[in-house]
Order: structure tokens, then sequence, then C-alpha cells
């Protein structure tokens, strides 16, 4: 008696292959997407972290930090005549004009305030015919790509008034006529730390680098900003901008001709104003 051995199903067993190498093409599958999905997990996460610690170094320091008020330094402005030693500070006439500059280093006015008007004004006030206060004023801190230049560099500038008072006139003007071009990142700290010793400043360095005024200077700016300036009358804190015995001087900031005349005229009319018809003939 003979046995017949049964019948193998073909269909069935080529389901069963079909079957399983769709698992494990759907195994795969899931595995490739499962290792993309990580990788861009990590990706998205290295950047939060990277803007985090961005955050933290360029703005945190300056909301943290104690606001430490500048030596050599009245109504927020800087005495020029005051920073020399007093044996050294020229006599000046009776009625002095009292001239006030506020300009944030990355303006370009302020710029041409440092490379046409200072030299002059300097002239005058060594002369004892004019005083000066300057302001530095951080309006233009967001247009640096981050770096908050404006405000790095009046803070640099308030630790050499501080600390190495004879050397500002030195300093503001590398800064304003070796001016960074707006909306880039201007001088690094280790920059204006350097610009500040080849002009003889001393014992600053830390100062710079620790952005010791940066505080104090986003404060003064505020307080210029809100409302009309000291002794002035409606007149708005700008950029850059040149104050005569309390008025706006309206005229080209890149006209060193034109700025002298307008003081000229001033002191004349000053003069023959405060005389009476008779004196004056």
């Amino acid at each position: 008696m003979s046995t017949e051995e049964p019948k193998t199903d073909d269909a069935s067993v080529s389901r069963d292959d079909v079957r399983a190498k769709a698992k494990k093409v759907n195994a795969r599958i899931r595995g490739r997407k499962i290792a993309k999905r990580i990788v861009i997990t990590v990706v998205i996460v290295a950047a939060v972290a990277a803007a985090a610690w961005w955050v933290w170094r360029t703005v945190a320091p300056e909301l943290e930090r104690d606001v430490v008020t500048p030596q050599n330094v009245t109504n927020d402005g800087i005495d020029v005549l005051g920073l020399l030693p007093e044996d050294e500070r020229p006599a000046t006439v009776d009625d002095p004009i009292e001239l006030e500059i506020y300009m944030d280093y990355m303006s370009p006015d302020a710029g041409d305030i440092g490379t046409e008007l200072l030299p002059q004004i300097y002239d005058l006030l060594d002369e004892g015919v004019v005083t000066l206060d300057v302001h530095p004023v951080s309006l233009l801190a967001g247009q640096s790509n981050g770096t908050q230049y404006s405000t790095r560099a009046a803070g640099a500038v308030m630790c050499v008034v501080s600390g190495a008072p004879e050397a500002f006139r030195d300093v503001n003007q590398v800064l304003l006529t070796e001016q960074p071009q707006l909306s880039t990142e201007g001088y690094t700290d280790e920059e204006l730390a350097q610009i500040a010793a080849d002009a003889g400043a001393e014992g600053v360095n830390s100062c710079i680098m620790e952005r010791k005024y940066a505080s104090w200077v986003s404060d003064a700016t505020d307080r210029a900003a809100d409302g009309a300036l000291l002794g002035t009358e409606g007149v708005q804190l700008g950029e850059a901008l040149v104050l005569v015995d309390g008025e706006l001087y309206d005229g080209s900031l890149a006209d060193a001709g034109e700025f002298t005349q307008f003081l000229l005229t001033l002191q004349s009319e000053e003069y023959f104003g405060g005389k009476t018809e008779e004196e004056s003939q």
C-alpha cells in the first residue's frame, strides 16, 4: 500500500514570502523615518541651544549686571574741559558759548561731527571761547548684527573717561573718524580695548572687556530720550545732534565752515545784544 505525501500549497507559500518581504521593507522604511526624525530633532535642539547661548553671551550679561555710574560725569555728560588737570585748563571768556553733543558711535552723522566739526570745536575750547559736554548714546544698538556695538563703544569711552580721562579726545576721535559701517558688527571688545591702549589710556582694559558701563549707557540713553533734552525746549534725542546754548543747531554736520560762521554770528549777536545802543556806537 502506497502512501501519498501531502501536496504543497504553492500559492500559500508565495503569499507568506510576500508578507515577510513586505514586513522587512516596512521595517526599513520605519527605521529610516525614525533616524530622520532623530537627526532633525538633534539639529533643532542644537540650533535652540546655540541661540540660547548667543542670548546669554550678548544680552543676559547686560540685563543682569548692576548699573555702575562712571566717574567724571555730570548730568550724564562728559565735561571735556573738566577732564583736564586744573592747571592745564584754559581760562574761559566771561560768557562762553555752551556746546553739547549727543552722538551714537555707529551713526554716520556722528562720524561727520568727529571728522568736520570737532577739530574746530577743540580749537575754540582750548581758546576758552566755548565749553563742551559730550553725551555718548546707544540709539543704534540694534543695528550691529546683534553685537550691541553702540552700547559697547559708548561704554568703552566711559571706561576711558573714568580711568584715563586725558585720553578721551584721542579715543573719541578714532571711534568717530575710523567708524565701522552701519549694520556691521563694529569693533570687538578686544579691538576697543586696543584702541584705548593705543591712545595712551592705561588701566582700562578690564573695564572695557567686562562692559562695566554698558548698563549705564543704556539707562542714560533712556533718560535722554524720555522727553526734551536737559536745558532745551522741545528738542528730542537723535543719534547725532549739536546744541548751542540750549538750541538745536540745524545746519550741516559735515560743513565746518557753516558751523563756524553760525558760532561767530551767535557770538556777535550775544555781544552786541548785551550792549546799549550808545555803547554799540
